[in-house]
């Protein structure tokens, strides 16, 4: 049976303003990389390929050229929007069409 890795990273990012209006709090630096790569790799240790990003249209194009397609990590990523911030279940609600009955995992993107 496939697996599905989601990663919900489609906050506003209110608590780091001002920092926050100008990049997705889950691109800021965190000691030698950006904060998402930390959740990535954790999907990335558990052998899923498949990866559902959660983000917002704004922060997009941040994350389309930070990571492509996945293809140069060796997984495959899926973009889903998430207009507002309305918490994990809505979250996991916008992925419903892409995992239908396969098993999945769900990281949070500031973790």
């Amino acid at each position: 049976m496939d697996r599905v890795g989601i990663i919900l990273a489609g906050g506003y990012g209110t608590r780091l303003r001002p920092v926050t209006k100008a990049i997705s709090k889950h691109l800021i630096p965190i000691h030698d990389k950006p904060m998402i790569f930390y959740p990535l790799s954790i999907l990335m240790l558990m052998k899923l390929k498949k990866i559902l990003l959660v983000v917002t249209k704004k922060d997009y194009s941040q994350y389309l050229a930070l990571l492509g397609d996945g293809s140069k990590y060796g997984i495959s990523i899926t973009y889903i929007f998430q207009d507002e911030p309305k918490g994990i279940a809505e979250g996991l609600l916008r992925c419903e069409e892409y995992i239908k009955k396969k098993r999945l995992c769900l990281i949070l993107g500031d973790n």
